[in-house]
C-alpha cells in the first residue's frame, strides 16, 4: 500500500496510517464493472454470433455497435483504475503532533485536513450494520475545539483500532504539554529573567529565496523570505488571467493599427491620436492587473499572519492580522487539475479571534 504524500514536519513522524477498507473500492467500482462486463458480454456474443446472411455474405467484425461497445468497455476500464488509484490515495494520518486527512484524486486535486493533537475533543466511531461489523469497518470522526469542523473517515479499516491509537496520542500529547507548563512556570518563579525556549527549527525557511535580482522581484515565483517575515503572492497563473483583457485589447489594437490607416474614417491625424489614447489605455490596464497582482500579500511573521489587499495608487487598502497564538487549524487544497499541474491552491487559516478566518488564496505550493 503506498504511504502518505505528506511528510512529516521537522521530529514529527508517523504514529498510525489508516486507509479506507477494501469495501469502499468494491461500492465505488461495481456499477462500471458491471457496465463493463455487459459491454464485453455483448460484445463477444456478436462476434462469436456473427453468421452469413441470406446472400452469404459475413458482416464486418468491427461495425459500429462493436465500436461503441469496445469504447464503453474501455472507458469502463479506465474508470475502475481512476477509482483505484483514488481509493488508495486516501489516507487518515495520526502522527505525534497532530490528525491528518489526506484526499488526493489522481492529477485532479487534492486537500489536507488538520487538528492538532491538543485540540481534539473526542473521537467517535460508529458501525451502523452487521456487514460493518463483520469486516470491520466504520465510520470515524474526530471533533476539535472551537470552529474547526470535524475530521469525518467514512469506511475506515478498523476504526476502533485508529481510535485507541489516536486518543493514546491525544492523552500523550496533552499531558506532555501540562508538564512543559508547569516546568515553565516553576522556571520562571525560581528566576524571572530565563530565557524563552527557542523557536522550533523550520526546515522551509532554509529553502526560502533571501535575495533577488530585479526579474525575480518584478516576478517572484514563490513565498520569499524577508528578514524573519515569509511572504506569499498569488501565483503567476493568476496574473496572466487577469491579463487575458489587456492582451485582447493589444491584439485588437493591433487589428485597428493595420485596418483604420486604409478605410480613412476618420483624417490622419484623428487617427494617429485615437490609437495612441487607445495604447496608453491598454499600456494602463496592463500596469494596473499587474501592480494589483503584486501588492497582495500573506505574510507571516514569528508572532503574526497578515493579509493584505491594496488596489494601485493606494485608492484601497484592507489589512488583516491575527497572532499566531489564536490560530486553530490550517488546511490545504489544490482544487483542480489546472492547480495541480502548475502547483499552487488555497490554504485556510481557522482562527478563533474576532479578525475570523484567513483564505490564502491561488497561492505556490499550498501543502
Amino acid at each position: 500500500m503506498p504511504q502518505p504524500s505528506i511528510k512529516p514536519e521537522g521530529d514529527e513522524r508517523w504514529i498510525y496510517v489508516a486507509r479506507r477498507h477494501w469495501i469502499a473500492l468494491v461500492l465505488r467500482a461495481l456499477a462500471p464493472a458491471v457496465l463493463g462486463c455487459i459491454a464485453g458480454g455483448l460484445l463477444l456474443w456478436r462476434v462469436l454470433g456473427r453468421g452469413p446472411d441470406i446472400l452469404g455474405r459475413v458482416p464486418p467484425m468491427l461495425d459500429l455497435l462493436n465500436g461503441l461497445l469496445i469504447a464503453s468497455g474501455m472507458i469502463m476500464v479506465l474508470g475502475l483504475v481512476y477509482i483505484y488509484i483514488d481509493w488508495k490515495n486516501d489516507h487518515l494520518i495520526v502522527s505525534n503532533k497532530r490528525l491528518i486527512h489526506e484526499d488526493r484524486t489522481l492529477l485532479l486535486a487534492y486537500s489536507y485536513e488538520t487538528i492538532p493533537l491538543d485540540r481534539i475533543q473526542n473521537v467517535n466511531v460508529r458501525v451502523e450494520n452487521m456487514l460493518q461489523h463483520v469486516l470491520k469497518y466504520g465510520r470515524i470522526e474526530a471533533q476539535a475545539a472551537g470552529p474547526t469542523a470535524p475530521i469525518v473517515f467514512t469506511r475506515a479499516e478498523r476504526p476502533n483500532e485508529i481510535q485507541v491509537e489516536l486518543m493514546k496520542e491525544v492523552s500523550r500529547e496533552k499531558r506532555e504539554q501540562e508538564q512543559r507548563r508547569l516546568k515553565a512556570a516553576i522556571q520562571h518563579r525560581l528566576d524571572p529573567s530565563v530565557a524563552p525556549p527557542p523557536p522550533p527549527f523550520a526546515p522551509l525557511e532554509q529553502q526560502l529565496r533571501t535575495t533577488q535580482s530585479w526579474l525575480q522581484g518584478l516576478l517572484p515565483l514563490g513565498p520569499v523570505l524577508e528578514g524573519k517575515a515569509i511572504i506569499w503572492r498569488h501565483h503567476w497563473v493568476t496574473l496572466l488571467r487577469r491579463l487575458i483583457g489587456p492582451v485582447v485589447a493589444l491584439v485588437l489594437w493591433v487589428g485597428a493599427l493595420a485596418i483604420l490607416p486604409g478605410i480613412e474614417v476618420l483624417s490622419p491625424t484623428g487617427t494617429t491620436v485615437l490609437l495612441v489614447v487607445l495604447l496608453l489605455a491598454i499600456g494602463f490596464a496592463f500596469f494596473w492587473q499587474y501592480s494589483d497582482w503584486h501588492n497582495d500579500l500573506y505574510i507571516l511573521e514569528p508572532t503574526r499572519i497578515i493579509e493584505l489587499s491594496r488596489l494601485p495608487f493606494g485608492l484601497f487598502e484592507d489589512r488583516r492580522e491575527a497572532p499566531l497564538a489564536v490560530i486553530q487549524n490550517v488546511n490545504a487544497e489544490s482544487p483542480n487539475i489546472i492547480a495541480r499541474i502548475f502547483g499552487y491552491g488555497n490554504v485556510l487559516v481557522e482562527t478563533a479571534g474576532q479578525s475570523g478566518n484567513f483564505t490564502f488564496d491561488h497561492v505556490p505550493d499550498p501543502d
